[in-house]
């Protein structure tokens, strides 16, 4: 009997344990993949964010383009790129000219920290290829820097890992909300979690699939769990697969990258991660009221507010999304105006998809006769026809177009 065939007999009447054998069979079995290997903390990214400004201020710095095995010296230009890792090096313990562009930098350009530039001082896309030769703080990394309230450098700092995320933090925050749970464990987030919004088998597993999953490993006695566990690993083992990477199977690395994500949200406002326990709690209940600077106050009150003002009932493969998302915050009170109904929107799966993998950018709203476009600041776009692709009152258009307005006027983010 092959391994997997003795995952399913673990217990077959769990769809939990059908979907992670289809799962670990796919050449997607690692689902959402971010940042393995830079480890950092929220202190760490202010350290260089200062050092850079203390180098440069607001101006572009030249950084080295080649690596130091190539090329052991600093040529004319590089000097200040050459005292800024002496700086960061000096203050963390740790710092190379090399990891720094070729690690560090790479990730604070996704998070919107600094700008990469060309030879030629021409801008370069966070994922855009070819040499980079120049860098420059970002408005963002500005307001990091001059924030001295703790409560805005957090929420300022989420923004940023959302970015780094493509939006996966309040992903994960909506699945908890929604699901009223505390936690989630290692395994779970690496079973299930990681796999929000991936298609396997032509199919978009969306936050109710996940959910599903999840309650059914809950159930699983322990001593089915640890032996999914066990063989899940005895499958995973890149020994057993001939080929390159992408057709071996490794569950060291999996898990790795699993660990890095969770570092990653545990430093988000919303989680706290208890590593003895290996959970990543919720910081925030619809129950409480958190009056402390690290925590918020989170209800499903403009859930529940959304339905009853749009006459609509919850359906199947429908989501509820922020057009303004949550992270975009940077005080209390641009919290609570981004966490109210009229900025909620309810979504396909397949359409919610679209623009988490756009870093959830998509953040301006309009109306044409038949849909509803949700368009980013590269004026790309994701279309929902109205009655198919999203459900709403069409009455209240007037008033969504209105509050969307507002929002990015008030978190400074006309499109």
């Amino acid at each position: 009997m092959d391994i997997l065939q003795e995952i399913l007999n673990i217990d077959p009447s769990k769809t939990c344990i059908h979907f992670l054998v289809s799962r670990v069979q796919s050449t997607n079995y690692r689902g959402v993949q971010i940042s393995q290997h830079n480890r950092y903390e929220q202190k760490d990214i202010f350290i260089i964010l200062q050092e850079i400004y203390h180098i440069c201020g607001k101006e572009l710095l030249q950084i080295r383009t080649t690596d130091s095995s190539k090329r052991p010296f600093n040529i004319e230009g590089e000097e200040m790129y050459a005292q800024l890792t002496h700086n960061i090096a000096k203050k963390m313990g740790r710092c190379t000219q090399d990891s720094l562009r070729k690690n560090i930098f790479v990730d604070m350009h996704r998070m919107g920290l600094i700008y990469r530039f060309d030879s030629k001082k021409k801008p370069i896309k966070p994922f855009g290829t070819g040499t980079k030769k120049y860098i420059a703080l970002t408005p963002l990394a500005l307001e990091l820097i001059e924030s001295k309230d703790m409560f805005t450098q957090n929420l300022l700092y989420t923004r940023s890992l959302e970015s780094l995320m493509n939006g996966f933090g309040e992903d994960i925050l909506q699945l908890m909300l929604e699901m009223d749970i505390k936690y989630l464990s290692i395994y779970e987030i690496l079973f299930f979690a990681t796999f929000l919004y991936q298609k396997l088998d032509s199919q978009i597993y969306d936050r109710d699939a996940i959910m599903v999953f999840i309650r059914e490993f809950r159930l699983l006695s322990k001593f089915s769990r640890k032996a999914l566990i066990e063989k899940i690993k005895l499958y995973c083992n890149p020994k057993s697969f001939d080929g390159d990477k992408t057709q071996k199977r490794d569950f060291h690395n999996w898990i790795n990258e699993t660990q890095q994500i969770i570092m990653l949200l545990s430093q988000m406002v919303y989680f706290d991660w208890n590593k003895k326990e290996e959970r990543l709690y919720l910081r925030i209940s619809k129950e409480s009221l958190y009056e402390d600077d690290k925590k918020l106050k989170r209800s499903l009150l403009q859930k529940r507010t959304y339905f009853q003002e749009h006459s609509i009932k919850k359906t199947k493969g429908f989501e509820l999304h922020h057009v303004v998302p949550l992270c975009w915050a940077k005080n209390r009170n641009e919290f609570s105006i981004l966490d109210d109904w009229q900025n909620l929107v309810y979504i396909d799966a397949f359409s919610h998809a679209q623009i988490t993998q756009n870093n959830n950018a998509n953040v301006k709203l309009s109306f044409d006769d038949e849909q509803a476009i949700f368009e980013d600041f590269d004026k790309q776009q994701v279309k929902c026809k109205k009655q198919e692709n999203i459900l709403y009152d069409i009455k209240k258009e007037g008033l969504m177009l209105d509050y969307n307005q507002k929002l990015l006027l008030a978190t400074n983010h006309e499109v």
